[in-house]
């Protein structure tokens, strides 16, 4: 709940959150309800979280300390042909059973885990830049909000 951001005391505090609305089409592109450290998740994270990561190719975790549960615990419901990604400042996971081959004999192919050390939105910029999709996004620029141009 937004009161959960404020002191319960605090006036100024909305008596309630409301979606962020996209500039271009109207709709909701940011969720009103964060989980706050400690708060519990929404049930539909538990409904669908077996279904999502037993499908799943790629996992990426990005910003992450990976301490808050259950949240970190999808770095282990995934399959153990499912590639997983860590974006992030510093290596986090290791406690998880992810591995940053400080072996350097495991070859890049047989490799299941990757770390791409730096800041997020960096690192993202730069897999489209990898992924030749910059161009699609400049195309799509307009759509975004004015801080993410």
């Amino acid at each position: 709940s937004i009161k959960n951001i404020y002191d319960k005391d605090d006036a100024s505090a909305p008596s309630s959150s409301k979606p962020i609305r996209c500039q271009s089409c109207g709709n909701p592109t940011v969720k009103p309800k964060t989980v706050l450290f400690g708060g519990s998740l929404p049930d539909e994270f538990f409904n669908c979280v077996e279904q999502d990561c037993s499908g799943a190719d790629l996992l990426i975790v990005a910003g992450t300390s990976l301490v808050v549960s259950p949240a970190n615990s999808l770095v282990t419901r995934v399959g153990k042909d499912c590639r997983r990604l860590v974006v992030n400042m510093d290596p986090v996971g290791q406690e998880f059973g992810i591995d940053y081959y400080e072996d350097t004999n495991v070859s890049f192919q047989h490799r299941r885990d990757f770390f791409a050390p730096g800041n997020c939105e960096d690192m993202f910029l730069e897999l489209l830049d990898h992924l030749e999709w910059t161009e699609d996004l400049k195309k799509k620029s307009h759509l975004l909000p004015p801080s993410s141009s």
